[in-house]
């Protein structure tokens, strides 16, 4: 804990990481272990994900606030399959448990109400893997590209192709549906 309180500047940071961590770092072990299988493997995606974690802890409100608890699981999932990559190549994480952030005029941002989050949130895990990422941290955790960038270690300009690739996958796949309801 000593490591990561070193990377933080002021005593108010300080002491909300270290409300996070201890909130939440048996959460973030049983979300890696069970995208790993792996206590050891497990325990390497939490340290990586608690590092991220100081990095962005300006995007962190509120330590008891669900967003909070999605961020972080966000994070540990992909520094999990980061490792999973490491060890056995290209790898899919099926699951997306997170809560639309704002609206917008296109098509896209007409199904983000509760009627349509559902049927939203599986168009979005229908994406591939490296669009639905940059989709998620970009649209619902309001992160910056270069923010985005530093996480999954791509550049900025890559974080903006894919997250422009993503809504236009997600609007062709909204605007089918719509036009094959309009034909029945």
């Amino acid at each position: 804990m000593l490591l990561y309180l070193s990377m933080l500047d002021t005593q108010e940071e300080k002491d909300k990481f270290t409300e996070i961590y201890e909130q939440y770092q048996h959460f973030c072990w049983y979300v890696a272990n069970q995208l790993l299988g792996d206590a050891h493997l497990a325990e390497d995606a939490v340290q990586d994900a608690f590092f991220a974690l100081a990095r962005h802890l300006d995007k962190i409100e509120d330590a008891e606030s669900p967003k909070t608890r999605k961020f972080l699981m966000t994070i540990v999932k992909n520094k999990a399959v980061d490792l999973l990559r490491k060890q056995h190549g290209e790898v899919s994480v099926e699951e997306l448990s997170c809560e639309p952030a704002d609206q917008g005029q296109d098509i896209l941002n007409t199904y983000i109400t509760k009627e349509n989050y559902n049927h939203l949130i599986s168009c979005i895990l229908e994406l591939d893997e490296m669009y639905r990422v940059v989709f998620e941290y970009k649209f619902v955790h309001q992160l910056r590209d270069t923010e985005i960038a530093e996480l999954l270690d791509i550049t900025p300009k890559l974080v903006n192709v894919r997250y422009f690739r993503a809504r236009k996958k997600l609007q062709q796949m909204l605007e089918k549906e719509v036009s094959g309801r309009a034909g029945k």
